[in-house]
């Protein structure tokens, strides 16, 4: 790489630079297009193990493993912590619609239990008529065997 560019390849010119997810998009396909990792990561100033990296965390996850994400423990900090406790006041349409959803997910699960116990009729009365059936074929050839 150094003969066919210039020895300034070779440079690290941006230490701790912060990747945004599109650039590390546009690196890692290249490499998914067929480049060398070490070629695309000499030429973008990173370290193939980083660009490795981001080639697996894409295949794994998609794009979305190509963004940061905070690392480290929560915070013990109660301040920092969201208040769920208080959530914030609905408004007059939010709230109406709030109460017919919960109606109609009320009125979805009566349906749902009417479904089930239907089913378990069917099942009861299927399961009845094989009994029946099979218990007729044994008297019909109990009846055979006698005569």
């Amino acid at each position: 790489m150094e003969e066919v560019n210039d020895s300034d390849i070779l440079k690290h010119n941006d230490f701790n630079k912060n990747w945004t997810p599109e650039e590390k998009l546009e690196l890692v396909s290249q490499v998914l297009a067929g480049k060398a990792n070490l070629a695309v990561a000499i030429e973008a100033g990173i370290n193939e193990g980083m660009l490795y990296q981001w080639v697996r965390k894409y295949k794994v996850y998609g794009y979305n493993g190509l963004i940061d994400k905070k690392k480290g423990r929560k915070s013990k900090n109660q301040d920092m912590k969201k208040n769920i406790h208080n959530p914030r006041k609905l408004e007059e349409t939010e709230y109406e619609e709030l109460v017919r959803l919960r109606a109609e997910n009320e009125h979805i699960k009566a349906e749902i239990e009417v479904i089930k116990k239907r089913m378990a009729l069917r099942q009861e009365k299927e399961a009845a008529r094989l009994k029946e059936k099979k218990q007729q074929s044994s008297r019909n050839s109990v009846k055979k065997d006698i005569s």
